[in-house]
């Protein structure tokens, strides 16, 4: 199936909802009976929850899952998490789970780092740690960025949007070529309908995480033994920011897989499956 077929299945039977938290509009997915434990699902650097879709149907058996997209109104990624706490409470939500991907899993330190008491579990797929290394790595990695950031907000954004999905196809250039081609029918129609204001928005975020205070061990010790690494083998994140990320927890259990950073939505099943025994794990 490919991935226009799945969106629009999945758009008919869970309908996003609208909810405005102060200055805030939330777009957001509430699926699951109530009163069950809540998985929290935060998004990579293109800002898209549908990119969850394949997990909905099966964690909500038995759980109650929150997919939303990062509001336009937070320009930064401490008033994301703000925002984030309040989203949360408005709903009823209390000690979630989050699962974070790429830019989410960073996002997902940022808010535990804010909220320690307010977290009930960590499952943190390719990503890196918000530790000192990793942020002053993105400094010199990224020194250019904010021109970038200019240059985008200038742009004709019609003629950038055929290299913006070159340059997505690439995180799957170790993957078989059913899997690619899914994935070059998920970029061309993600950006059929994204708009500038939305990358300006997202692009600004990743930018900001070179802002952040540093995050340390200490940030996660109340989690000790509730904490799924999964980390591809051909991610983005380099073997050292892996590491760098395993060693700021306690006792995470982690999970290594074949395959590149849009692993998340290709090899969905087998990531699952390991989410589904954890979260048994310490129900």
């Amino acid at each position: 199936m490919s991935y226009r077929e799945e969106l629009a299945i999945f758009g008919q039977k869970y309908p996003y909802q609208h909810r405005t938290i102060g200055k805030a509009d939330f777009r957001f997915v509430l699926a699951g009976e109530s009163g069950r434990q809540v998985l929290v699902f935060l998004n990579g650097g293109m800002n898209t929850s549908e990119m969850w879709m394949r997990y909905v149907e099966e964690l909500s058996k038995d759980y109650r899952i929150l997919l939303f997209d990062y509001p336009r109104e937070f320009p930064t990624n401490q008033e994301l998490v703000t925002g984030m706490a309040a989203f949360f409470h408005a709903l009823g939500i209390r000690k979630p789970v989050l699962i974070g991907a790429s830019d989410g899993g960073m996002v997902a330190q940022i808010y535990t780092q804010k909220y320690p008491d307010d977290v009930g579990g960590l499952i943190l797929i390719s990503t890196g740690g918000m530790d000192a290394a990793t942020i002053k790595g993105f400094k010199r990695k990224y020194f250019f960025a904010p021109v970038m950031l200019f240059y985008m907000k200038h742009c004709n954004y019609e003629k950038l949007k055929p290299t913006l999905v070159k340059a997505g196809l690439r995180h799957a250039e170790h993957e078989s070529e059913a899997d690619k081609a899914y994935a070059r029918d998920m970029f061309t129609a993600i950006f059929e309908d994204y708009t500038k204001e939305k990358d300006v928005h997202i692009t600004g975020l990743l930018i900001d995480l070179m802002n952040q205070t540093p995050v340390t061990e200490k940030t996660f010790c109340g989690l000790k033994n509730k904490i799924l690494l999964i980390l591809p083998d051909k991610d983005w994140f380099s073997a050292e920011m892996q590491n760098n990320l395993t060693a700021l927890m306690h006792e995470p259990k982690v999970y290594y897989v074949q395959g590149g950073h849009l692993s998340t939505i290709l090899k969905s099943e087998e990531y699952i499956c390991k989410i589904k025994t954890f979260l048994e794990s310490i129900r």
